[in-house]
């Protein structure tokens, strides 16, 4: 499944660096992609529900505002 994730609080390529690292370490993502400009996350993943999607961005200190 591929999910889009709107994320508010990415300033620099550090932080979508961060994000990459935190979604990436989630058991069934396969691939992370991150547009920093854009404010979103594109993940590909198997088995991995909302829930630890946004868990994983909001422990790192960014917000989540909408999955689709």
């Amino acid at each position: 499944m591929v999910k889009t994730i709107s994320i508010t609080g990415m300033k620099c390529e550090h932080c979508s660096a961060a994000v990459t690292k935190a979604l990436s370490e989630l058991e069934g993502v396969t691939a992370v992609n991150v547009d920093l400009a854009g404010g979103k996350a594109t993940v590909d993943a198997v088995d991995v529900t909302d829930e630890a999607l946004t868990e994983a961005i909001e422990d790192i200190g960014f917000d989540v505002t909408g999955i689709k």
